[in-house]
């Protein structure tokens, strides 16, 4: 039988992951095919036809020799070389148009393992959505209000008591007088936060009572196979972010089992929400309680693996691809690490290609968080 190939759709040339995941592939004789968005060139055409015979496509996910498709971190195609600036908006929106198209009806293209079905990916990047599949999957979690209104935003508060702000979407920025590099990380609100009206109206932000929590846990959901991760971070009073101490270098990280149930509970979440690769956030508290706090359907995993290297993660990953099935057999993924990897001549001559700029040979950017 013929080795069919994963599709990698990242257009983010430092994605360590997508990197990671093709020598792995490589490594067991698959051909796997990385690409920056459907105009890729190193892609076939793709066509869609839909006549009385029904809907078919050509090329791109539809190739019969596509075992997967990883739908990474995808973008819009946005650079043609050689068109004028003055028709660069048309095109650019006449792909989007087009892409649109594709992710709406993905699963009638042959029968690749979707990581995740597009339209199932976008849903599940909405916070609330991930919330309303949470209850109905039975999990526990903290009271949520998403609101620019100044007044029901003091009420939450006001009722909750200890409330941490959170934004829809990590933002990074650099400060133009010092060059140093911000990033916004959930917080606990204070009263200066809640002076302004003005202020609380022109951007909407996610508020959620806090969890007294003794620990995190990352949960890393790769088809039918979890990955639980304790971490442990030194007390911050403002700040209850684990990542924060991801750049400061504190958090501490190790192997950890999932209290009774939540395995479960997890695995409902994942078929409420259609996707079959997740990274999820949980927080413990004293009682051993797990509470739900989101799931990132497209999140880093493999700094979890550097520092727990008994959980073979990117060898899931590759098996999952390869296989382009969620019961996957990871035993037949052979010699794949990611401490190997990163001490290949692969390795290496990827670093060489996207290395300016990027702090570390793990693909850390100045100032920007792991995840």
């Amino acid at each position: 039988m013929p080795v069919r190939s994963p599709l990698i759709l990242s257009a983010l040339r430092h994605d360590i992951h997508a990197a990671a995941v093709c020598w792995g592939l490589r490594k067991q004789g698959a051909a796997p095919v990385w690409i920056d968005s459907w105009a890729d060139p190193g892609m076939a055409p793709l066509s869609l036809h839909c006549d009385a015979s029904g809907l078919r496509a050509n090329g791109g996910p539809a190739d019969p020799g596509v075992s997967s498709v990883w739908f990474r971190r995808p973008r819009a195609p946005e650079s043609f070389p050689g068109t004028l600036e003055a028709d660069l908006p048309f095109l650019r929106n006449e792909w989007s148009r087009f892409v649109n198209n594709v992710h709406a009806l993905a699963g009638e293209f042959g029968d690749p393992l979707w990581v995740n079905a597009p339209r199932a990916a976008i849903d599940a990047e909405n916070k609330m959505v991930q919330l309303h599949a949470a209850r109905r999957a039975g999990l526990r979690f903290p009271a949520t209000l998403m609101s620019s209104d100044p007044t029901e935003i003091r009420h939450f508060v006001g009722r909750h008591r200890r409330v941490v702000y959170k934004p829809f979407q990590t933002h990074t920025w650099q400060d133009a007088a010092s060059g140093k590099m911000f990033s916004t990380y959930a917080r606990i609100v204070d009263a200066e936060m809640l002076r302004d009206d003005a202020s609380l109206r022109q951007c909407p932000g996610i508020y959620q009572a806090v969890v007294r929590k003794r620990h995190d846990v990352r949960v890393t959901l790769i088809g039918d196979r979890a990955f639980p991760v304790r971490l442990d971070t030194p007390p911050q009073e403002d700040f209850v972010d684990w990542r924060i101490a991801s750049l400061a270098d504190t958090m501490r990280a190790g192997p950890v089992e999932l209290p009774a149930g939540m395995l479960e509970g997890l695995q409902r979440l994942m078929r409420e929400l259609g996707i079959v690769f997740g990274c999820v956030d949980l927080a413990v508290d004293a009682a051993g309680d797990a509470h739900f706090l989101e799931v990132n359907q497209a999140g880093q995993f493999l700094f979890l693996e550097q520092a727990v290297p008994s959980m073979p993660m990117l060898q899931a990953m590759c098996a999952l691809l390869a296989q382009g099935r969620t019961d996957y057999s990871p035993e037949s993924i052979d010699g794949v690490n990611f401490a190997d990897y990163l001490s290949s001549d692969e390795h290496q001559q990827w670093w060489e290609r996207v290395g300016g700029g990027i702090k570390g040979k793990d693909g850390a950017i100045p100032g920007v968080s792991v995840e």
